[in-house]
């Protein structure tokens, strides 16, 4: 299902679940207490592999592996949605579009090297965690430690573990707000297995020391990461044990050390454990069928409109000018209004079947406008501002259309501003309709004035003439 000119539309939503706490862990040392890491979202990372069958360089289509063997820890497109950005082999894509459970879209299309059997899939979650505790004793001068599950292999290569959070490959921010008894220093953050990081196994390191007294009973919150997903550890993915529509749980370590401990070696003097859960984006989607309505409203006698008054009313369907005095101008107006979903906006073209004949006939006939000029045409504007150039134009006055294709107030070209006007195309001269106004995106109730302007001499037979006027408007969806 591409997103290209079909007539369909979708509507996607993202929800990330909460964190869930379970009963903190009791420790030889006194439990800080009111522990907890809200995250910025817990949307699992994605952490896939391609299958070359139906994954070719220079197309849009991307197929995933749906077996769970290593390394296609992820094997169902349930936790991605469209504008997600990923990267695929060493490029970076956005998904487009969902097909199915194992198929998705991206654009730009897939350059050579990154539709091979087995090329990586990540979407790389990081989101800043805010931890928040209460101190259970007044140490003064020491330091806090925060201990992050790692994965025992690659827990620093920049892309998603399944289990446990990738360090991602440079640095970590932490920040604290000071608070009474405790002044913050900046913050050090070290990926396990580096130097002071190697205890307990299998967890990074995210320390900031302080001074002054320490207290009883304080709200401390410590920031990893920053909001902007710069300087931030990865979310985990989906593992070959998860279960979707389960959160996955994650334990998350909070120790105070007194002044001058080693936290590699040394034991806290308080310390509680916690859990942090992940889960997958829930992809809410819904069809908007297109949708384009044109109505055209008569606009009664006495209304300024194009900057004269209006001299007979209009109605949707008639333009009746009624008897004409030799060399006078007449003008009457209708109000064009459109509104459409179409994503690529709309065009509203105007022509005639022919130019106004006596009976309906194709002679004689008024001619169409010439202008003051003699420089009007269907695609051409002049201005016509002297009665006795006889002939039947229009002109258009913009209401709130995005785009429009001249105005009587033109006071470019052959136009100086007054009644700056055009004839309309006449097909059966072989001649193109021409867009009025127009929109390249959606509209909502988009309207402008048509304003129908006729002059006749005294050589213009008697009678009654007629033409038709066709409006059309065309939806880009």
């Amino acid at each position: 299902m591409s997103t290209s000119k079909y007539l369909v539309a979708y509507a996607i939503l993202t929800t990330a679940s909460l964190l869930t706490l379970t009963n903190p862990h009791q420790l030889e040392s006194a439990n800080l207490t009111s522990v907890k890491d809200t995250l910025q979202s817990s949307r699992l990372s994605v952490r896939a592999r391609v299958d070359a069958t139906g994954t070719t360089a220079g197309s849009s289509n991307v197929k995933l592996k749906t077996s769970a063997s290593a390394p296609a820890n992820t094997i169902t497109t349930n936790n991605l949605k469209a504008q997600d950005s990923i990267v695929i082999g060493t490029g970076t894509y956005t998904v487009v579009d969902i097909i199915d459970s194992d198929e998705f879209t991206v654009t730009p299309v897939l350059a050579a090297g990154d539709a091979d059997d087995n090329d990586p899939i990540y979407l790389k979650m990081k989101p800043r965690h805010v931890v928040q505790f209460t101190t259970a004793s007044a140490v003064a001068n020491g330091s806090f430690r925060i201990l992050l599950p790692a994965d025992s292999t690659n827990p620093n290569d920049g892309n998603p573990d399944d289990e446990g959070y990738d360090f991602g490959g440079g640095t970590v921010d932490v920040t604290a707000s000071n608070v009474t008894g405790y002044t913050f220093a900046s913050g050090t953050a070290t990926a396990y297995g580096g130097a002071n990081c190697t205890a307990p196994t299998d967890y990074h390191c995210f320390d900031i020391g302080y001074t002054g007294s320490g207290a009883v009973g304080t709200t401390i919150t410590i920031n990893i990461g920053n909001t902007n997903g710069t300087n931030t550890p990865i979310a985990p993915s989906t593992g070959t044990s998860h279960t979707e529509g389960t959160a996955d749980t994650y334990p998350i370590i909070v120790r105070n050390y007194a002044s001058g401990a080693d936290p590699d070696a040394d034991s806290p003097i308080d310390a509680t454990t916690a859990r942090v859960a992940h889960i997958e984006a829930v992809r809410v989607t819904a069809t908007v069928d297109p949708t384009i309505s044109f109505t055209i409203a008569g606009i009664a006698s006495g209304n300024t409109r194009c900057g004269v008054s209006t001299d007979v009313t209009t109605t949707a369907t008639g333009v009746p000018f009624g008897s004409m005095t030799l060399n006078t101008f007449k003008t009457l107006a209708q109000d064009l209004t459109v509104s459409t979903n179409a994503s690529g906006g709309y065009v509203v073209t105007g022509s005639e079947n022919d130019q106004l004949g006596l009976g309906g006939a194709t002679s004689p006939f008024i001619p169409d406008n010439p202008g003051n000029n003699s420089l009007a045409s269907e695609s051409v504007s002049d201005e016509w501002t002297t009665a006795t150039v006889n002939g039947f134009g229009y002109s258009l006055q913009n209401v709130d259309a995005a785009s429009i294709a001249f105005q009587y107030t033109t006071a470019t070209g052959n136009c100086t501003g007054t009644f700056c006007s055009r004839q309309f195309a006449d097909i059966t001269g072989a001649e193109t309709p021409q867009t009025l106004f127009s929109s390249t995106t959606v509209a909502n109730a988009e309207n402008a004035y048509v304003c129908y302007r006729l002059s006749v001499g005294a050589t213009q037979a008697a009678g009654d003439y007629e033409n038709q006027i066709t409006y059309t408007a065309t939806g880009t969806f």
